[in-house]
């Protein structure tokens, strides 16, 4: 049952990167007290730096490489085009929904095809649309926050600058996927200066190129490890970088919940404070630009977060919908009562 965020107020303690804080949640307003509170744990709502949501058309697909699954002419693109526009549009507010239920609100949404991929996620609550132009003459036409690219080596070089061109003339973000499998696709990627680049994972030696510069990198844990390029050092050594984020990538893959990105990363990175962190930084790194903010995520303290030794780590690790007690939208002023 949804009711408005002013009809109830939490007090508890409130845990972001910036440490702990006591006092009421009301209105959808978080107001510190000197009194100490401990009724609830109160979290920012998590924000999924990475998606392609019109995947969950097909949830679950047959295990294939990369390239076969989701590369041109893949698997993926041979379902989009098979599936109508309002069958993927129903299909991404569906998982959409049930990753809100989990405390993701947000949800940066690369979309594909063009023009007619934005249409698909119009008036969808916290999708946060990139378009992938086919033509500069297409990118002048979007109207989108920004435009997030595949690999480099699935593109016209000319086309991919004359996009980047275009992002800084409109003010948009630029993004791009790279060091996925290799270093083939990053140099380029490192000459258009994206404002974020996806992945990274397999080309540790061009991180710090990305890091010197201060471009935010997006992991994506699971999906790497589905693909079979993986790579654990990497991630602890971006888990020591301010910029770093956590995706959910292809919802066909994973729901794009964040909370169960964050019970795998955990195991994986084995630093509970940074992938928390990665996984509410978009809010600092983009919100501004894009126009949103966080809300609230309250959970329970006398289910799972029982007898923890370090409330982040469990929220990290093992938390999940039925530790829930509500989530506060900020972007929307409601309040859902789990």
């Amino acid at each position: 049952m949804k009711r408005r965020a002013s009809s109830s107020g939490y007090k508890g303690m409130l845990i972001d990167s910036e440490g702990v804080k006591h006092g009421y949640l009301v209105e959808g307003v978080f107001e510190e007290s000197r009194e100490e509170f401990d009724d609830f744990v109160i979290t920012p709502t998590f924000f999924n730096a990475h998606t392609h949501l019109g995947d969950s058309i097909a949830k679950d697909p047959p295990y294939l490489e990369l390239k076969s699954m989701v590369g041109p002419e893949g698997y993926k693109f041979r379902v989009l085009s098979s599936n109508s526009a309002e069958d993927l549009k129903k299909a991404l507010i569906h998982e959409v929904e049930i990753a809100k239920k989990s405390g993701t609100t947000v949800f940066l949404d690369f979309r594909e095809s063009g023009i007619d991929g934005l249409k698909i996620v119009e008036g969808v609550s916290g999708v946060i649309a990139l378009g992938r132009p086919r033509s500069v003459e297409e990118a002048e036409k979007m109207v989108c926050k920004g435009f997030a690219m595949s690999s480099a080596r699935d593109h016209d070089l000319e086309l991919l600058f004359g996009i980047r061109k275009i992002a800084k003339k409109k003010g948009i973000l630029f993004a791009i996927h790279a060091g996925e499998v290799d270093c083939e696709d990053v140099e380029i990627a490192v000459e258009l200066n994206p404002d974020f680049v996806v992945h990274m994972n397999m080309c540790e030696k061009f991180l710090g190129s990305f890091i010197e510069a201060g471009i935010p990198i997006v992991s994506c844990i699971r999906s790497n490890f589905f693909f079979d390029v993986a790579n654990p050092r990497v991630y602890r050594k971006l888990s020591d970088y301010e910029k770093w984020l956590l995706g959910t990538d292809n919802a066909m893959l994973f729901n794009p919940s964040m909370l169960e990105e964050m019970h795998f990363s955990s195991i994986v990175v084995k630093n509970d404070f940074a992938v928390f962190r990665a996984s509410i930084n978009g809010y600092k790194i983009f919100g501004e630009k894009l126009g949103v903010k966080n809300g609230y995520v309250v959970f329970k303290k006398d289910w799972k977060l029982k007898n923890s030794r370090d409330l982040i780590s469990t929220i990290v690790r093992r938390v999940s919908e039925s530790d829930i007690e509500a989530i506060v939208d900020s972007n929307s002023l409601t309040c859902g009562k789990v």
